[in-house]
């Protein structure tokens, strides 16, 4: 699909729709929704006096924003929900801006990779050991992942006497994603770790993800009464 541009025909007939009404600015939002299933498109116009009104476009410039937006559907699908804004106002040029899902993720996904950042020190030996302690004591470690689903993130010594790192869930299930079979092996585990691999170890490809509901090492120095 060719970008639209200041000089494209929807462009141009909302820019006499304005000098025609003699608006201070004419603004149109259209969406394409629910696999390009549903369509809608509103026209807000702004008075030189600052009075709103609203209205809807005509069949014509509907057809053919319509059929744009559904072309710029059909060219990758996966672009999920669609919407156009063009923006004419009377003391600059049209401001046009047209986005999708797909667009958006990746934008909020490039943001979350720039701002994150994640403590990269190992834990080291000895915080490691006294996490092991609480854990010899038949305490367990845990932080929520869904409280909707109950689903939390767990360190916790099984009744055969390894160590587990992994899922519990509200009804009472667990799930071990990793198990260690002596102390030493488990000690030496969490010992190598830090923040930063708690944090993007589920999904190392999706920054938006990181670090909710994972450990960190504030967490076990605040388990442990005692600094890192």
């Amino acid at each position: 699909m060719e970008p639209l541009t200041e000089n494209s025909d929807i462009v141009r007939w909302l820019r006499e729709e304005r000098a025609n009404r003699g608006l201070a600015r004419i603004e149109l939002s259209a969406a394409l929704k629910y696999q390009g299933e549903i369509y809608d498109d509103t026209l807000l116009f702004t008075a030189p006096d600052g009075a709103l009104s609203f209205g809807t476009l005509p069949d014509a410039q509907r057809t053919q924003v319509q059929a744009l937006l559904r072309q710029h559907h059909a060219e990758e699908t996966a672009r999920g929900n669609i919407e156009l804004t063009v923006i004419c106002d009377a003391t600059s040029a049209p401001s046009i801006r047209l986005t999708d899902e797909l667009q958006r993720r990746r934008a909020e996904q490039e943001q979350a990779q720039a701002e994150a950042h994640f403590d990269t020190r190992p834990y080291g030996r000895a915080l490691a050991q006294r996490v092991a302690e609480i854990l010899d004591a038949g305490g367990e470690l845990t932080v929520t992942i869904d409280p909707r689903e109950g689903l939390l993130r767990a360190l916790w010594k099984p009744d055969s006497g390894t160590y587990a790192h992994g899922l519990r869930y509200a009804e009472g299930d667990s799930e071990a994603l990793a198990t260690f079979a002596s102390r030493d092996e488990f000690i030496r585990w969490l010992a190598e770790r830090s923040d930063e691999v708690f944090a993007k170890e589920d999904r190392p490809e999706d920054p938006l993800s990181w670090g909710h509901g994972t450990f960190n090492r504030a967490f076990f120095v605040r388990k442990t009464g005692q600094r890192s």
